[in-house]
């Protein structure tokens, strides 16, 4: 069984990180609880949130969200490739910005996947964390092979006064919103259609690495960059108007993934060219923000002739940014 954590690991603005469903002996009033994967926190995570928030406000009480590190997926299905949408970090700074002060981040190991829905649901939130109202989203199952769906839900609620909430489905353009459709999305280079599915811009943090150096003698330095997270996913291969956070101000800038065809290259870089910024940031973190794709990577005849499209490509980065 999942072990006890009785204290929060306590992070900035107030939030409460847990690693274990915590332990209620009286200090946490009328908990209203959610579960799932969030990957993302997109359009349709929101709704869930904005749902748990209100139901606590109704009992006067307090929201959590049980989600967790990695995803189920490489316990269930191990040797599965895991594509996230959103670190550990910014699921927790997302959750956060929409008003969550609890969040119980759970490791899933095979003993949490072992878990009935009835096990999960009678020891853990109703006899462990107190739940007095469950928030879940119109697709969500949980425990294990997936029982505790809505119906399985709803009758154990009748025998303990535990009330029940679904969310019912979030749709852009019709089409359900979810992390399946996001990294579709994100698979494509299609970042409009990204920003309306998470309700935001879609951002990658990471550390700037020595590279071959063409863009300087293009005329056109990059800072390459080797993302945070192996599991992070990278938009699809082309250009991109960006902005870049980098010592804490912000840039204009244009982005390339791909593999340098022009020049024989063999494997995938992620350079950009920061506009009007020219200093040693080797080692040094910095984060992207993904605005729109400009254009799909191709090999040029030239080094020349790759220039002049490098040109304008930067008038195109910087109108795009401006608007």
């Amino acid at each position: 069984m999942v072990s006890v954590l009785a204290e929060p690991v306590m992070s900035n603005d107030n939030i409460k990180i847990y690693h274990e469903i915590p332990e209620n002996n009286g200090s946490i009033v009328n908990p209203v609880v959610t579960i799932g994967n969030f990957d993302g926190v997109h359009t349709g995570h929101r709704k869930i949130i904005e749902t748990l928030l209100l139901k606590s406000r109704e009992h006067s009480g307090e929201p959590f969200v049980i989600t967790f590190r990695n995803h189920p997926r490489t316990v269930i299905h191990p040797g599965s490739v895991c594509r996230m949408i959103t670190t550990v970090e910014e699921k927790q700074q997302a959750l956060a910005a929409l008003g969550v002060k609890n969040i119980i981040m759970l490791e899933f190991t095979r003993e949490v996947a072992d878990l009935t829905a009835e096990q999960f649901y009678h020891e853990l939130l109703i006899g462990r964390l107190g739940a007095r109202e469950i928030v879940i989203g119109y697709d969500h199952a949980f425990g294990k092979n997936r029982e505790g769906n809505i119906d399985y839900l709803n009758a154990l609620a009748k025998r303990t006064s535990i009330l029940i909430t679904q969310v019912p489905v979030e749709a852009i353009d019709g089409n359900a919103v979810s992390s399946t459709l996001l990294r579709k999305e994100l698979d494509s280079g299609s970042m409009e259609n990204v920003e309306k599915l998470l309700g935001r811009k879609y951002t990658f943090s990471g550390t700037v690495i020595k590279g071959e150096g063409r863009g300087r003698h293009l005329g056109y330095p990059t800072a390459n960059v080797k993302p945070f997270s192996p599991d992070k996913i990278i938009p699809a291969g082309g250009v991109y108007a960006v902005s870049v956070n980098i010592r804490g101000k912000e840039y204009g800038g244009m982005l390339n993934i791909g593999f340098n065809p022009t020049f024989n290259g063999t494997s995938r870089s992620i350079e950009v060219n920061i506009f009007s910024f020219s200093e040693d940031i080797y080692d040094e973190p910095l984060t992207l923000t993904f605005y729109s794709k400009i254009r799909d990577e191709r090999k040029f005849e030239s080094a020349e002739s790759l220039v002049r499209q490098i040109e304008s490509d930067r008038a195109q980065a910087e109108l795009i940014l401006r608007s």
